[in-house]
């Protein structure tokens, strides 16, 4: 059980707002004033904590500097607290550790107990996160006799829960009873605390924590009833995460009373509640017991659906994952560049600064000159070696500096170079992950999936009739998938290298023909090859077979059946090669949508699934072998693929 709060002494925080955080960063950037700068760094390392540690942290670090230099002790210690919780969140234990205790170092320096509440509360989360559990308590202890000492209800409360999260756990793994009544004890302590102060949010937690308690014990009316008033309270203050846990921890407890119907009840809001989130971690939480309840209600149907929800959500979790790496590059990049730009202004000002020292020594000079220049003529001519041996110098110093702003520059372009050549290495690969990630993994769990429920013997055989159609129209198109990802990976790694040969092109498109052979025949589909015989061209056969081949399985999937599809090459242009079909056709925004670099797919005529990407890997062959594809269509009667090749 995880302890109730990582930090008690900050208020809730909301999702951050764009204006909050810009209105901040202005602050600092035009402020003269330390002070005002310090306490605007540490209100945005409180903003971002929750959700980009490292941005807040960096903040923290720079209010922490200004607030030593200040002399602001309590202010430093708050930015110490700051960066001890945000490197908790990242599980970055002994920064976590090594900020608190500093923290509460001056805390007790500057004898700030609220302050002192706060770090010895913290460092019990260390240990509890560590699984160091003895050792969490006795900081929870010192925490606790603390905020005794000042009657503070807020932090008593807080540390009685954290107190019961510490005995729940030893009860649920050893079933002691002096655990139990531990456990009960704390945590209807802390349910008084909070309903006195009517910390409804707060009580949320508690409330779910002594539900299970009581249920786990026996007592599971009593336990139902918590569960479902702290469900009561999460929906007062539409605490989304407070509806979720709720929701969750009465469908299973339901669950295993056998009370189906209630159980399904309960999850099917928390799936739907997940939705709202848009949070691929809760819908995955969510899918996975409506899948489970599905089965054991013997809906099959639905189980099967809700288990593809959740393969896609990890899928998506996953990506994420990927995506947070990338933007953690992106900043790294973006604080390189603003150093750079810092030591160019350093040295701009430096310059200014020499220029304006030369003028005053003019200025100085021209005075000494008009009032002694009669009486002073030898003086002068000291006063003009001296300005000789000024300039010079300044020029030298100039010339430094303007080899150091050179320098500068290409360090700039340098850093340029390589972001742009990252970019370009990390696009094949994101794509690869990409495909790989959606449509491949998720068709082999299904696959997976299904013979796992028909092994345990849970389908009947019509079920499992219509499982095995669902899995054999994945695997035909998982197979098109994986034949162009290898052809495409293989020429993606040797784009350069295009392998021009004489062919006959005839002999290529039957080639093609004869692999679809079956689906022209399934779909009593005539293929019609009017390419002349004779007809020899001289480009990259592979990549234009790979070309040719899409565009058939495209044609033949979205022609019904008995239609016709005719290759041919233009009367006018025999380097031109047409591709007819009687098809459904396509729209004009379906036409322009089509070689896009999103994966765009249409469900065939007899429900054929694509994989969204043979189009696109089209686009970019033809433009490595100097051909154009351009397409015609007229909705609901034909579609025209041209394919110009290059002379």
């Amino acid at each position: 059980m995880i302890p109730h709060l990582l930090v008690w002494i900050l208020p809730f925080v909301l999702p951050i707002q764009h204006s909050q955080s810009d209105s901040l960063k202005m602050i600092v950037e035009q402020t003269d004033d330390d002070s005002i700068k310090a306490s605007s760094l540490l209100a945005l390392s409180k903003l971002y904590y929750t959700f980009d540690q490292d941005t807040a942290i960096l903040y923290g670090q720079e209010a922490k500097a200004l607030a030593k230099k200040l002399g602001y002790k309590k202010i430093e210690a708050n930015c110490l607290n700051i960066i001890g919780v945000a490197n908790l969140i990242k599980a970055d234990f002994e920064n976590a550790l090594s900020a608190h205790l500093e923290a509460l170092s001056i805390r007790e320096t500057i004898q700030d107990s609220v302050g002192m509440i706060e770090s010895t509360m913290n460092l019990g989360n260390i240990h509890y996160r560590l699984r160091e559990l003895e050792k969490a308590v006795v900081q929870y202890q010192k925490s606790l006799k603390l905020a005794q000492k000042i009657n503070h209800e807020r932090a008593m409360s807080l540390l009685y829960n954290n107190l019961g999260s510490y005995y729940l756990d030893r009860w649920q793994s050893w079933n002691e009873e002096d655990d139990f009544n531990m456990t009960k004890e704390y945590l209807e302590k802390s349910k008084a605390i909070k309903e006195k102060l009517q910390d409804k949010r707060g009580l949320i937690n508690t409330l779910i924590q002594l539900g299970e308690i009581y249920y786990e014990s026996g007592e599971k009316q009593k336990g139902i009833l918590l569960l479902t008033r702290s469900l009561e309270i999460a929906e007062e203050l539409n605490d989304t995460e407070g509806k979720l846990s709720s929701l969750g921890t009465l469908s299973n407890y339901h669950r295993d009373d056998n009370s189906l119907p209630k159980a399904l009840a309960y999850a099917s809001r928390a799936y739907e509640i997940a939705q709202a989130t848009h949070s691929n971690y809760q819908i995955n939480i969510a899918a996975s017991r409506m899948s489970h309840l599905s089965a054991e209600t013997q809906d099959y149907k639905n189980a099967f659906e809700y288990m593809l929800i959740k393969e896609a959500s990890k899928d998506s979790i996953f990506n994420e994952s990927r995506q947070k790496i990338r933007d953690e590059l992106q900043i790294q990049y973006e604080s390189e560049k603003k150093e750079l730009e810092n030591q160019k202004l350093t040295k701009d000002r430096e310059l200014a600064e020499l220029a304006i020292q030369r003028k005053n020594e003019l200025l100085i000079i021209a005075i000494a000159v008009g009032l002694f220049l009669i009486v002073l003529v030898w003086y002068q001519r000291k006063i003009n070696q001296k300005l000789r041996a000024a300039h010079s110098e300044l020029e030298q110093v100039n010339a430094k500096v303007q080899s150091q702003n050179r320098h500068i520059q290409l360090q700039a372009t340098e850093l340029n170079t390589t972001n742009l050549a990252l970019k370009k290495a990390n696009k094949f690969r994101d794509k690869l992950f990409s495909i790989i990630s959606h449509d491949l993994r998720t068709p082999f769990s299904s696959l997976n999936n299904s013979l796992d429920l028909w092994q345990s013997g849970e389908l009947s055989q019509k079920e499992m009739d219509y499982i095995l159609s669902n899995i054999a129209t994945d695997t035909r198109t998982t197979s098109i998938l994986l034949s162009n990802l290898l052809t495409w990976a293989r020429t993606q790694m040797s784009s350069d290298q295009i392998d021009k040969t004489e062919f006959s092109l005839a002999e290529l498109v039957s080639e093609n023909q004869d692999l679809f052979a079956k689906q022209l025949e399934q779909k009593n589909i005539q293929l019609k090859n009017h390419i002349p015989p004779c007809l020899k061209i001289s480009n990259d056969r592979e990549r234009l077979s790979f070309i040719i081949r899409n565009i058939l399985s495209n044609s033949i999937k979205f022609t019904p059946a008995g239609g016709t599809i005719t290759v041919k090459t233009d009367p006018v242009n025999t380097n031109t090669i047409l591709i007819e079909d009687s098809g459904i056709g396509m729209s004009q925004a379906q036409i322009d949508n089509l070689f896009n670099k999103k994966q765009y797919s249409t469900a065939g005529t007899n429900g054929e699934q694509g994989t969204g990407i043979g189009l696109m890997l089209c686009k970019d062959f033809a433009d490595s072998i100097g051909a154009n594809i351009s397409v015609s269509s007229q909705s609901g009667v034909s579609t025209t693929f041209k394919v110009e090749l290059g002379r």
